[in-house]
Parts: C-alpha cells; sequence; structure tokens
C-alpha cells in the first residue's frame, strides 16, 4: 500500500511547545501553538491563524483537530459542517493517526453524532494519559459546562494539576481553567487567586478575566468586581470572542452595585449587537434584558429585536440552555406563536431515548411551561414548578451565576403573590 508523503511528514518533525503533539515542521508547530494560545485566551481567530498552514500540511492530524473544536466549542448546530468537514479531511488524506490523534477524532466524532456524555468521558480519558494535553482539557471543561456538570469541570483539572509545574510552556492555560473550575463549585478565594496568577503572566487573557469575574460575583464582591472590569476592559473589550460575555460580567456586576444605567448601556452597546451573531450572545443579553425589566427599566423596543435574533438561532432540542433563554425572549416579546412553536419543537426532540432528549423532557419542557405560566400570570405554578425544577437545574448546563434567572423568576412570582415571608433573592428550595 502506497504511503501519503504528507502523512509521512506529519508523523515526524517538530513538536507542540504547548501540548507536545508532533507536527510536519518547526513552522507548522509554531502555528499551531499560536493558533491553540489564541484558543484558550479566547482571542483572535484560531482559523484563520490555522487554516493556512492546513493547505500546506493536509495530514497534520492536530491541526485539524483544532479546527474542528473551534466547531465542538461553539455549542451549536450550525459549526458541526465544520466540524465534519475537518474529520473528513483526515480521511480522505489516508493518514495513519497516532494513538492520541485516534483519542481526539473518537472524542469529535462523539459530538458531532450528538453523543456529548460521550465526548465528555473521550476527552477526559486523553487527560489521564496525556496530561498536558491543553486542547483536550479546554474541551473537557467545555463538553461538562454544555452537560451541566459543574464538579467535573473541577475535576479534569485535578486530574491533570500532579503532572504540572510552574514555568512549563502553557502553564497559565491551566491556572485559567482551574480557576474556572473553583468558582464553579464555590472556591471562591482559590479561584480568584489563580484566575490573578493566570493575568500575571498574560495580561491579554479574556478567559482568565472571566474566570476572576465568576469569583468575584460567588462572593458577592460587586463593587470589586465593577472595578475589575473596568481596570482590564482594554484586555476583555478588543479581538476577543467573550467579548459579549465579559461585557455580561461587568453588566452584572453594575447592576448589582446600584447602577442600572449603566448595565443598560452595556446591554446597548455590546450585548444587544452581539445577540445577532451567536445563541450564547442572545443568550447573555435575554438574562440582562429580563433583569433590567423585572427591576424596573423600561425595556423599550428590545424584545422583539431579541425574539427575531432566536429565530435566526433556532436549533430546539441541542442544548437546554439557549432552548429556555429563547423562550424567555419569545414571551418576553409577545411573540407567543413562536413560544409555542419552540414547545412543540422540544416535545418531538424529547421522545427518543438518548442523552439530550432525556434533558429536553426532564429540564427544558419544565422550564418552558414556567416561562408560560409566568407570562400568563400564574405565579403559585411557576413557583411550584421551579421548585420542582431545582434538583435537575444544572443539567441546563451554563454557569451558576447564569442560573440566577430562573431563581429570580421564582423570587419575582413570590413577589407578586405577596406572599409574606418572602425575601428577596431567597434562594430556591426555601418556602416563600
Amino acid at each position: 500500500m502506497a504511503v501519503n508523503r504528507h502523512a509521512v511528514r506529519a508523523r515526524f518533525g517538530a513538536r507542540s511547545q504547548l501540548s507536545g503533539v508532533r507536527a510536519p515542521s518547526h513552522v507548522a508547530a509554531e502555528t499551531f501553538d499560536h493558533a491553540l494560545g489564541g484558543f484558550l485566551r479566547a482571542v483572535g481567530d484560531p482559523l484563520a491563524q490555522i487554516e493556512p498552514m492546513l493547505v500546506e500540511h493536509p495530514g497534520f492530524v492536530m491541526g485539524q483537530m483544532l479546527r474542528a473544536s473551534v466547531a465542538v466549542a461553539a455549542k451549536h448546530p450550525s459549526a458541526l459542517p465544520m466540524l465534519r468537514g475537518a474529520l473528513e479531511s483526515i480521511q480522505a488524506i489516508g493518514v495513519e493517526p497516532t494513538e492520541q490523534e485516534r483519542a481526539h477524532l473518537a472524542a469529535a466524532r462523539a459530538w458531532l453524532h450528538g453523543q456529548p456524555e460521550l465526548a465528555a468521558l473521550c476527552y477526559t480519558a486523553i487527560l489521564r494519559k496525556w496530561p498536558r494535553d491543553l486542547l483536550a482539557l479546554r474541551l473537557a471543561q467545555s463538553c461538562h459546562f454544555f452537560l451541566g456538570r459543574r464538579l467535573a469541570l473541577r475535576e479534569v483539572t485535578q486530574l491533570v494539576w500532579p503532572s504540572w509545574t510552574a514555568g512549563m510552556p502553557g502553564y497559565e492555560y491551566l491556572l485559567a481553567m482551574t480557576a474556572f473550575g473553583c468558582a464553579e463549585n464555590g472556591d471562591d478565594g482559590r479561584a480568584e487567586a489563580l484566575g490573578r496568577q493566570a493575568l500575571a503572566m498574560q495580561p491579554v487573557f479574556p478567559f482568565a478575566i472571566h474566570a476572576v469575574a465568576h469569583a468575584l460575583y460567588g462572593r458577592a464582591s460587586f463593587a470589586q468586581g465593577a472595578l475589575f472590569m473596568q481596570q482590564h476592559r482594554p484586555h476583555w473589550a478588543g479581538d476577543s470572542r467573550m467579548v459579549a460575555h465579559n461585557a455580561w460580567h461587568a453588566a452584572m456586576f453594575a447592576l448589582e452595585s446600584g447602577d442600572p444605567a449603566r448595565a443598560l448601556d452595556v446591554l446597548d452597546e455590546t450585548l444587544m449587537p452581539h445577540a445577532t451573531r451567536s445563541a450564547s450572545d442572545a443568550a447573555d443579553a435575554t438574562a440582562l434584558l429580563w433583569r433590567l425589566e423585572l427591576d424596573g427599566v423600561d425595556p423599550g423596543r428590545r424584545w422583539p429585536l431579541l425574539s427575531d435574533c432566536w429565530v435566526m438561532h433556532a436549533a430546539p432540542g441541542y442544548w437546554p440552555f439557549v432552548d429556555l433563554h429563547a423562550a424567555v425572549a419569545f414571551s418576553a416579546a409577545g411573540h407567543t406563536p413562536r413560544a409555542r412553536a419552540l414547545a412543540r419543537a422540544i416535545s418531538t426532540c424529547a421522545r427518543p431515548q438518548t442523552g439530550p432528549a432525556r434533558a429536553a423532557r426532564i429540564v427544558t419542557l419544565s422550564g418552558l411551561r414556567a416561562i408560560e405560566a409566568f407570562a400568563d400570570g400564574a405565579y403559585a405554578e411557576v413557583q411550584g414548578i421551579l421548585r420542582g425544577l431545582q434538583p435537575a437545574l444544572e443539567r441546563i448546563g451554563g454557569s451558576h451565576v447564569q442560573h440566577e434567572l430562573f431563581g429570580r423568576m421564582f423570587t419575582e412570582a413570590g413577589r407578586r403573590l405577596r406572599t409574606p415571608n418572602l425575601v428577596e433573592g431567597a434562594v430556591w428550595g426555601v418556602a416563600a
């Protein structure tokens, strides 16, 4: 059997400094490291950096897998054609992957085929054998975040931590991912310390800024958080894929610090324009506008605009987190036909015996009923549904602070019922 010349070149040559994977040349290794670093920091365009190199070296499997990883991390079906294309490119070139590359291919295929639980397991398994594989670590966290597995966000970093020491290439990325895992599990002090350590090593690091923001919000340091986001604004508000999400954090700090006007400015200047670009950005805009309206801010004509954005991003049944935010926007805009069409689509998606279908049955459909009941003024029903939903809420995916939308809905429903022992901001599960 003839061996493709690209396959030979891809097996030998330089190694990536960040993750140790083989590259067909020193230039290819440096390009991979630069693109991977941007992907991990959430700056620049990794695809623009890696794709020209893949024209010359299509058999560079991990280069193709970095392209696939951008699609996995997008958490939206619109990115699946790019993922499929990367996998087909590897197959077409006829290269024989290494064991580590085969493991990445298996994880990416699982995601492509709608098996996020398997993808998470595959990426985590890679870390047990190759603990310095930063791409696998980032994607393991991404999959667990999608699935709402908060403990796993920290556990995957704990798994690799003993294999790392300060000074290793890429150590700052480990610090930032560990910080995020700690923040999501209530260890806010360590999260802030690790996030700030990462920023001391690499200031232009929107992902690390985001991790510190989670930590500060988690311990209710709202004024400090507002100042932190303002001080680091030059490092997160520029060429970053997390511009809208970090802006949302800044707005939440402003809102909690008693400055709703500033939060509204952030909504109009950043979140509303970005809502047309991705479902995740539309979710942040939706959550902030809903919170502002509950606090007495006039939403103006923003709800119909957000509702239109959600029509653009429609992907019923793919991610409960996205579906529920879309339902909020449809209901708040008074677009009842859209809300009902979404509910019908979710009901259809909930029928198979798959992981995503189970999440739709257990979480999404209940959340949709709560949102509809809130729009109808059936506040006692809202509280009953949400109280029952609380144990399964993490399964919608997203972060702890993003789930506050539903906690606030529970509290607001109680306030509107004028329940005597209601305390503003009461946690779910406490009788209101």
